[in-house]
């Protein structure tokens, strides 16, 4: 008999928890994300996760259901003997016009790459219980890649595990081709993935995009341009609520870039870091990006980063905060020239700096002025100019503005 990964098994064995996963594949997990035993489920989740108790039972019994109005009876795939029960699930949905793949409450084991079809879902009953492990090495996990765009798609409660953390992967999710329209992602977790967590490849573009709460644990980017890659140069209206960051340097011994963008716009509210995570931003090209609160808690960097936040060129970017918790840098901010758009910097809002603690450490200063900024369109920061060190050597336009000395005294 073949077990889940296709080898030859004298007994037939329930589904391998993350422990055995691990095992297998010689990864040992630093107990970040721990396994659920699914016979821990009730009644009630089932009522919670709005499926009937039929549903309920083939999900803890380890099975992927298919779940769509045009079906008569929600189709129960058994994972056990299939490559891509998944996309199997996903297939059938897409026969009948959508509907949405319901993940048991264990480890689901794909060997191939997930491609969702429009108006379809991938639910899971949460991101420590339901777990899908994209087993081969090199490939994405799931990709966009329909040359006529997809739409409405939602990702909720589950963990998206890569093929262990010294394999080669592809990238978490990947907009590979096509434009990506009201995609909605919730509660989901990323580990040990070996490259981008989140890829736009150039010439796509995805928009309208909500990304509720995303963790990263165990993942290395060192390789790549960052976790978070915008490659392209458009999609508008992208949105991203919580965004936690532990990545470590365990495959490419170098610090992860966290956020980097080249163009469309993205936003986040609340960015936070700790791990191997340097820089927190990298924008170039004419990105739009805007984070409301940004912080930086890095342990055990690889080298020391020449800046926290490097905004790059003309593009729009607005940082609310930053709070510093732990770890060195040589400025927080620096504003330079992008040699690509052949552009100085501007528009740029840089929040106030908030360091805590004596572990926090800036071996130059706040803000370094790498090149003179664009003074038709002038850029701000929330503090003093004594934070700000000139350190280009061009003429100098006074585009940039330091508001520590702006308003009226008072009391």
């Amino acid at each position: 008999m073949l077990d889940s990964f296709g080898n030859e098994s004298d007994e037939r064995s329930t589904r391998l928890s993350r422990r055995q996963y691990l095992a297998y594949t010689g990864v040992v997990a630093g107990g970040v994300i721990g396994g659920s035993n699914p016979a821990s489920a009730t009644s009630a989740a089932a009522a919670d996760s709005g499926v009937t108790e039929g549903v309920f039972a083939d999900l803890v019994d380890g099975n992927v259901v298919a779940v769509a109005p045009d079906l008569e009876a929600p189709r129960s795939i058994d994972p056990d003997g299939r490559e891509t029960p998944i996309q199997d699930a996903l297939d059938v949905l897409a026969e009948g016009g959508g509907g949405e793949v319901r993940l048991p409450p264990t480890t689901v084991f794909e060997r191939g790459t997930i491609e969702p079809p429009s108006d379809t879902a991938i639910v899971g009953f949460g991101p420590t219980v339901s777990e899908i492990a994209i087993a081969d090495s090199g490939i994405d996990g799931i990709r966009f890649a329909d040359p006529d765009g997809v739409a409405r798609v939602r990702l909720d409660g589950f963990a998206l595990n890569g093929p262990g953390l010294e394999t080669d992967s592809g990238a978490a999710i990947s907009h590979a081709e096509g434009d990506t329209q009201d995609l909605s992602v919730s509660r989901l977790v990323f580990w040990a993935w070996n490259d981008a967590v989140y890829r736009v490849e150039e010439g796509v573009g995805p928009f309208q995009c909500r990304h509720d709460l995303l963790t990263v644990y165990d993942c290395d980017a060192g390789n790549a341009d960052g976790l978070f890659e915008f490659r392209s140069w458009y999609g508008p209206a992208n949105w991203f609520g919580t965004v936690a960051v532990y990545p470590s340097a365990h495959q490419s011994g170098e610090n992860s870039t966290v956020f980097f963008t080249r163009g469309g716009t993205q936003r986040i509210e609340y960015l936070t870091m700790g791990g191997t995570a340097a820089p927190a931003v990298h924008q170039k090209w004419d990105a739009h990006v805007e984070i409301d609160h940004l912080h930086w808690e890095p342990v055990g960097l690889e080298s020391t980063p020449e800046a926290v936040v490097r905004l790059k060129g003309h593009g729009p970017a607005r940082i609310g905060s930053v709070k510093h918790v732990t770890g060195t840098a040589d400025y927080l901010y620096e504003l330079a020239y992008d040699p690509y758009m052949g552009s100085r910097p501007a528009r740029k809002a840089l929040g106030v700096y908030y360091p805590v603690g004596s572990e926090a450490t800036l071996a130059a200063n706040v803000v370094g002025l790498a090149a003179p900024n664009d003074p038709d369109h002038p850029s701000f920061y929330w503090g003093n100019t004594g934070d700000v060190d000139v350190t280009h050597a061009d003429e100098e336009t006074g585009g940039f503005r330091a508001m520590g000395g702006a308003g009226t005294p008072v009391g």
